[in-house]
């Protein structure tokens, strides 16, 4: 047996088809495997960007794609993708080549402790053999990670591959056949109201009934009711039939009796899909005016309790079928409250400056003009939120995207781009300026698709710290939190060969707008704006 065999009995084994590589010398064998496989290859250099790829990509396909790194550190830097991924219960398949046993803590080079690297964080750990004489255990492994992703959560699945040298012993011909294997995909699963009040086991007769789709986690379920209040967060991309509620609830955050004056608007029943939810309105509301129930739908039994509500899991098989409400009565007055007082929070709303230059109307501006079909990603901070306060069900057809499983600003242009690389659709990324140049490596690469289009909003720093309570209180000190810059994106654009757009008032963004929207390849429009003014707009949201 070679090395070179027993890798390609367990690359061909494994399912997705496609991966991201980077390169190196201790990964060779694999690197080659997958190369001579059906599976698309895409080489990044940087491992942190190549996770957020390879999770762009997964997110969009809910296929596993395989990561391939050598060892040492090349293998930490996909651990801040990997944490993402498990949160937002994403399959991603992590090969890690690795030095053999003798070399670990013997001081040799590129040696690190990676067998379990990322327990903490993965639904599967598989170690193989570290010698090469048996094909049958790397097929097996492999089918190991097959049971593993198909029975477990999505999630990522890591595999460690000691290897000796040597492991340039490569043959084409060894692959003259391919093994083909399928990954099943999820199917979509409606539930009215009538169908889940016979698991949930509770009258829902004149109470309050309100249903929430969180994060999308690929389960494809989606809750059904012409009666309930139906809120969904932003990156579940499904349907609300109130408007504008995240922009209210967080608006009552910042007043004194604020959430007292919403109590009306708690359930007494709360039905959820998905996983976590950007609302910190929401959050507050249903933590201080609990439900008397709370009810999640879900084939899976991990589900974080982030109203404080102890949720009883309802699975899917478990509830019966049914199309219609009819059978049940709930408070029908719930619904008009929400709509009322969402529609009188719209009145306000609408009547703030959004002809002005700043990052509330900017984003206005651009959603307002988003195509539909556009798949829309969304990095951390502040442009998920402005998004989350102005988008409503009128922009429904179009899917978003944004990495709240753990919140980070760390990856969100490879993710963007990751996704662009499957799919002809057009992808637009709206980012702020401190995680476009943090991910900057992204754009080191030969993969840059066309249809990938990036907005920047540059504020020069992290400018949510000068909108959210607390940060004012550092005095000079917060400038370590904001880390002011006078950097932009020209030279860089340059650099990496993409066209580089600019505006620095609303006059100028209507003149080049269009420009940027219509032309034929990957575009980067960077909107300059000043820090004082977002805040004042910011601050007058707050005030309504």
């Amino acid at each position: 047996m070679s090395v070179q065999s027993c890798i390609k009995a367990l690359i061909q084994n494994l399912p997705g088809d496609n991966a991201v590589i980077s390169p190196g010398s201790r990964n060779a064998s694999i690197l080659f495997a997958l190369n001579h496989t059906k599976k698309n290859c895409y080489s990044v250099i940087d491992e942190r960007s190549a996770g957020f790829i390879a999770l762009g990509m997964a997110k969009h396909t809910r296929q596993p794609v395989i990561l391939n790194c050598t060892s040492g550190t090349a293998s930490l830097n996909y651990y801040p993708a990997i944490a993402e991924a498990f949160y937002a219960r994403v399959p991603l398949i992590i090969i890690t080549a690795d030095r053999p046993p003798e070399k670990i803590d013997a001081w040799d080079g590129q040696a690190i402790r990676q067998k379990n690297i990322y327990k903490n964080h993965i639904r599967g750990e598989f170690q193989t053999p570290d010698s090469f004489d048996d094909e049958s255990a790397f097929t097996a492994i492999a089918q190991q990670v097959v049971n593993c992703i198909q029975s477990e959560i999505p999630g990522p699945v890591h595999i460690n591959v000691p290897i000796r040298e040597p492991f340039y012993d490569m043959s084409p011909s060894d692959f003259s056949t391919n093994t083909e294997v399928n990954f099943p995909s999820v199917p979509k699963i409606d539930h009215s109201l009538n169908s889940i009040l016979a698991g949930a086991n509770v009258s829902f007769d004149h109470k309050k009934v309100l249903v929430f789709n969180g994060m999308d986690d690929g389960e494809g379920i989606t809750i059904t009711s012409d009666k309930a209040v139906i809120l969904s967060d932003i990156t579940s991309s499904k349907q609300n039939n109130v408007s504008y509620w995240d922009a209210m609830l967080f608006s009552s955050l910042s007043k004194q009796g604020g959430m007292d004056a919403l109590k009306v608007l708690s359930p007494d029943i709360l039905i959820t899909s998905g996983t976590a939810t950007l609302s910190k309105g929401l959050k507050h509301l249903l933590k201080i005016h609990k439900p008397e129930a709370h009810f999640h739908i879900t084939n899976y039994d991990e589900v974080g309790d982030m109203f404080e509500s102890q949720p009883q899991l309802l699975n899917p098989s478990e509830i019966q079928s049914s199309l219609t409400d009819s059978a049940i009565s709930i408070e029908g007055s719930y619904l008009t409250a929400w709509k009322n007082m969402t529609e009188l929070f719209q009145s306000k709303f609408s009547q703030l400056d959004w002809l002005g230059y700043h990052e509330f109307s900017i984003v206005n501006f651009v959603l307002e003009k988003l195509k539909p079909g556009t798949i829309l990603h969304l990095s951390n901070s502040m442009p998920v939120r402005y998004a989350s306060f102005l988008m409503n069900d009128k922009r429904s057809d179009n899917t978003v995207f944004a990495n709240r499983g753990t919140s980070g600003i760390d990856g969100c242009t490879s993710t963007a781009l990751g996704n662009a690389l499957v799919t002809d659709k057009n992808v637009l990324l709206i980012t702020g300026d401190l995680a476009f140049f943090y991910d900057v490596n992204a754009f080191f690469n030969e993969h840059v698709p066309q249809n990938l289009k990036i907005i920047i909003l540059n504020n020069h720093g992290g400018g949510i710290f000068n909108l959210i309570k607390g940060p004012e209180s550092l005095g000079n000190s917060i400038k370590f939190q904001t880390t002011p810059h006078f950097l932009n994106a020209s030279a860089l654009c340059t650099h990496f060969g993409i066209p580089h757009f600019a505006a620095n008032d609303m006059s100028s963004l209507r003149s080049c707008y269009n420009q940027f929207d219509s032309y034929q390849g990957a575009a980067v429009l960077e909107l300059i704006t000043d820090e004082q003014e977002n805040q004042n707009a910011f601050n007058n949201f707050l005030n309504l």
